[in-house]
């Protein structure tokens, strides 16, 4: 058996790269879509987090191809010359490329933070020591970069301080992924637990399943255990999964902003309510008022509802649901200082 060796591994890596760029590019489409189709303006960090994280992966892939094309065309004369190319580690593009996946990772679990603080009704407490991981990956992440420059030509990339510290940020992001990843699946769980003795159907239950996966990125989390594993026995197959991981990011973060711009996430709008008293709403909720065929379970036929009690219209009609902006026919809803008016809303 013919062992794995580091160009064949940047190879490989890339042709990845570009099927996987593929498929991100028709969920960014359809993430640009529906972000441009919903009834208020996007929510900045949607927008920003889509474009920001397209224009990243796209350099990336492309530095990827420059540098396959260098180093299998440009001294084909040369014994050896792809091998002896990529251990060039301090050359411009290979610190350009590694700065690209450092911003990128930063991105992705600034979002995959922010979601989990919405999911958790904007509750401090549970962004505390994900925001403190993501400081020291921000740290780490730009020590990496700088320490590639001082790396010397053929040096053992998998033995030398820079493994350290590359190891560092990949444990420091893979513990901050499954942290976030676990708050987001259980809090999922929490809802739809609540709302389960009001649907019926195998399809709603794998719709479960199907929405813990996605919104939590958990595929993400997934990539990062395989990747750090390969780092840490000394695998040339490292490459692959580096190189194939900008895309992969793109993937699961773009459905989930298709999941919050389609309404279908969790904890995207909390306001706050004044009747008699003030109570604090963690669900969705859309302004379409349902028909006389729509059933209503009150808060009473409803028991305990995660965060409070709320009112609860159960259908099958999909209805779009704006991430943080009140409409104008709902305003009397978000006012804390306006008496609530009763109003039939779907809480998802």
């Amino acid at each position: 058996m013919v062992a794995l060796t580091v160009p064949a591994a940047e190879l490989t890596g890339v042709f990845l790269e570009s099927l996987l760029y593929g498929i991100y590019v028709t969920i960014f489409i359809q993430c640009v879509q529906v972000l441009r189709r919903r009834h208020a303006r996007p929510s900045d960090y949607l927008v920003g987090t889509a474009v920001s994280l397209f224009i990243l992966i796209t350099a990336h892939l492309v530095i990827d191809i420059i540098r396959n094309m260098d180093a299998f065309t440009s001294n084909m004369a040369t014994p050896k010359y792809p091998a002896t190319y990529y251990s060039d580690f301090s050359s411009w593009k290979n610190i350009f490329k590694s700065a690209l996946y450092v911003t990128i990772t930063i991105i992705s679990d600034a979002f995959i933070l922010y979601r989990s603080y919405v999911v958790w009704g904007r509750k401090y407490s549970v962004a505390i020591v994900p925001f403190l991981l993501l400081l020291s990956d921000i740290a780490i992440g730009i020590l990496w970069v700088y320490t590639l420059s001082l790396i010397l030509p053929g040096e053992n990339v998998f033995s030398d301080a820079l493994s350290t510290r590359v190891k560092i940020f990949y444990a420091i992001t893979l513990g901050m992924n499954v942290m976030c990843t676990s708050l987001i699946a259980f809090k999922i769980w929490m809802i739809q637990k609540a709302v389960s003795p009001y649907t019926k159907g195998d399809e709603y239950h794998l719709s479960r399943v199907a929405s813990i996966i996605v919104e939590s990125g958990s595929a993400y989390s997934l990539m990062l255990v395989a990747m750090i594993t390969t780092y840490t026995v000394d695998s040339p197959a490292m490459f692959i999964f580096l190189n194939s991981m900008s895309p992969i990011i793109g993937i699961v973060f773009s459905s989930v902003i298709v999941r919050v711009g389609l309404g279908l996430s969790h904890g995207d709008v909390h306001a706050k309510v004044s009747s008699a008293g003030t109570r604090r709403w963690t669900v969705r909720a859309s302004a379409a008022r349902p028909t006389a065929s729509d059933q209503i379970y009150s808060t009473s036929n409803l028991g305990t509802f995660p965060e409070g009690g709320v009112q609860v219209s159960l259908s099958q009609t999909v209805h779009t649901h704006i991430d943080g902006f009140a409409t104008t026919t709902d305003n009397d809803m978000y006012s804390a200082n306006t008496e609530y008016k009763p109003k039939a809303y779907h809480a998802v």
